[in-house]
């Protein structure tokens, strides 16, 4: 099987597996965009929502792309270390939220995010102020608070 054709079929996988997630208290009580984030009670509870519950895609050992979201694994994963999606990315890049993958992944620009899968791949992107909020985050150093 093609490297294209492998890739394709592993969309299609990561789609299915993740498509029946749906947002619940973390994302939802992000109303407005918050200035300071903490990454305890703001952005790692997102994360482990959208992206490590049960059906999802990055948790475990055999996490996607090596990428594991649980709580206690999630900032170690995220935090200065290359994307396997996109290698010339580091996932979260302290400080610069316009050269973190995670961030850029999450929009729904395909172009914003070097034509990879939105993420998370559910049914709805993130909301405008929980995405905000994450930038704010990684904007403010990215800090492990």
């Amino acid at each position: 099987m093609s490297a294209r054709r492998q890739m394709a079929v592993l969309a299609v996988a990561l789609v299915a597996g993740c498509s029946d997630l749906r947002f619940t208290t973390a994302v939802n009580t992000i109303e407005a965009p918050i200035a300071t984030p903490s990454w305890q009670y703001d952005i790692a509870p997102v994360l482990g929502e959208t992206c490590a519950t049960s059906g999802a895609c990055h948790k475990g050992a055999n996490a996607a792309l090596g990428l594991n979201l649980e709580a206690g694994q999630s900032y170690a994963s995220v935090v200065n270390v290359a994307s396997q999606a996109r290698p010339a990315f580091l996932r979260v890049k302290p400080g610069q939220s316009d050269s973190s993958f995670l961030y850029l992944a999450t929009s729904t620009i395909v172009a914003e995010r070097q034509n990879y899968y939105r993420m998370p791949l559910t049914e709805y992107p993130l909301p405008d102020p929980v995405r905000e909020t994450i930038r704010n985050w990684i904007n403010n150093g990215a800090p492990n608070n």
